[in-house]
């Protein structure tokens, strides 16, 4: 028999398990409290136990702790508010198996104990093991759609060991709020966390921050030398964004410092021991990079350990309300004047935008509109223009492009056929090419990273393809 106890101080709530359980051929015993609860779990001996949080006397993750501390073996599923994060996350930091919302739906709590007990069968098939502990705790996640509430699963089970992460996702979908999640749930989170974007550092600069420096290591170098970032992040955990960004002679050196977590300062000789977890990020296919030869597998195997890729926006429209609803009151305070919210109108606009820039595209939105409310309540004229009709000043940027091509293209086709040309399309592609780099530089003032974001590629591509066209150039010129 499948025995299954309910730990719940609402009597409704448990009359309703006990109907429910029996008509699906479990065996349910109810305890109203946590303590009575621990002591079923001692005479009953259940290979299933759903638990409220909310109970009177001892709450439901501290019984948790308890279950998990005495009673490894059994599988329980929490019961706790839809959109309660921060609960969601603790419980899967101890080890909770599942969670059952509220209101509770009895189908979803016929598939999670239809999984849990398909996992004791399988245990039974294996050696005894003692579960390991787990650490993780919420950090500014807002979200209660079924692809958040995975990520925060997620979140629990990545937080409770020291593996090197990788974060995968489109720019602004929350990658740094995440792994700042993961080390405050960790052994680690009293130690530091040093943030270090590869893509807004120049070459030369990042391995120095990366690693320090001594005196004298290279022009400019400070008198006394300089710790790096792995250096403070002794103990704790480091976050390396935008590791698409870094050169292939980085990549080699980063990957010896995983492998052996030892470091050299530059110009230095003396080898450093450091114990730092490596969380990594990136909003580029490092899989297609490395394909291409742009990236190095081996490290890239090595961040992808334990792996969590965050879904767009787009992708999780029904976040969008609990997000302005987050957004609005963070940036009220910071504007020191009260938003109530926004109209039915404006929030209609809000929910069929695409977000390409994702939530931090909504929360500059959001920034924008309260700013230029002239009351405390957001109207669709308050909204950015390019929110209301994206797709028609889309269409209309593509065709007057369109017709502009089309007139220089058709007098280069012209040329090209009176000189007999050969390779008119090669030609073409590589004008364009290099024009449009070009333009793109000038707009993000020759910084490489901001370049390659907007022209979709990566930074070695968009450094490989100038390093090309200024051979072409010298060659032209001879």
């Amino acid at each position: 028999m499948k025995n299954v106890l309910v730990i719940d101080d609402d009597e409704k709530i448990c009359w309703a398990f006990t109907q429910f359980l029996e008509s699906e051929n479990y065996n349910p015993t109810i305890a109203n409290s946590a303590e009575e609860g621990l002591r079923r779990i001692e005479s009953d001996k259940p290979d299933v136990v759903l638990l409220d949080v909310n109970l009177p006397g001892m709450n439901g993750l501290e019984a948790l702790s308890e279950i998990k501390t005495h009673h490894p073996w059994v599988i329980v599923v929490i019961i706790t508010a839809y959109d309660d994060v921060e609960t969601t996350i603790e419980a899967m930091r101890l080890q909770a198996f599942d969670f059952v919302p509220k209101p509770i739906d009895l189908d979803v709590v016929k598939s999670v104990l239809e999984r849990a007990f398909r996992t004791q069968s399988v245990r039974s098939t294996l050696p005894d093991e003692s579960d390991e502990s787990t650490e993780q705790t919420g950090h500014r996640l807002v979200g209660k759609s079924e692809q958040m509430r995975e990520i925060y699963k997620l979140i629990g089970v990545m937080a409770s060991n020291t593996t090197t992460v990788l974060i995968e996702g489109e720019t602004g979908t929350g990658k740094d709020l995440v792994a700042r999640a993961i080390h405050a749930g960790s052994e680690r989170k009293d130690m530091p966390f040093i943030p270090v974007d590869c893509g807004a550092l120049p070459d030369e600069l990042l391995e120095s921050e990366l690693f320090g420096y001594e005196a004298g290591a290279f022009t400019g170098a400070k008198a006394q030398g300089k710790p790096g970032r792995f250096e403070l992040a002794n103990g704790g955990t480091i976050f390396l964004d935008e590791v698409a960004n870094m050169t292939p002679a980085l990549q080699v050196k980063l990957l010896r410092t995983l492998q052996t977590q030892e470091i050299e300062r530059l110009g230095g000789t003396k080898t450093l021991n450091i114990d730092v977890r490596v969380i990594a990020a990136s909003n580029q296919e490092l899989t297609e990079m490395v394909k291409l030869g742009e990236f190095r597998a081996d490290l890239y195997y090595r961040f992808k350990r334990i792996s969590l890729h965050l879904p767009p926006l787009r992708e999780r429209q029904e976040d969008i309300p609990l997000l302005v609803n987050h957004f609005l009151q963070l940036i009220q305070s910071e504007l020191g004047k009260p938003i109530r919210g926004i109209s039915e109108e404006g929030m209609n606009l809000i929910q069929n935008y695409n977000w390409p820039g994702n939530v931090r595209e909504l929360e500059n939105c959001l920034r924008s509109a309260a700013t230029l409310s002239r009351s405390d309540v957001i109207l669709p004229d308050d909204i950015p223009t390019e929110i209301h009709n994206p797709q028609e000043i889309d269409n209309s940027d593509n065709a007057q492009l369109e017709n502009s091509l089309k007139s220089v293209l058709r007098n280069i086709t012209k040329t090209a056929i009176n000189d007999g040309s050969k390779q008119l399309y090669d030609d073409v592609v590589g004008l364009m090419d290099k024009v449009l780099i070009e333009l793109a530089l000038a707009e993000c003032s020759d910084n490489h990273s901001k370049t390659a974001d907007l022209l979709g590629m990566s930074r070695t591509t968009l450094l490989k393809k100038m390093k090309q066209q200024s051979k072409s150039d010298g060659d032209s010129a001879i």
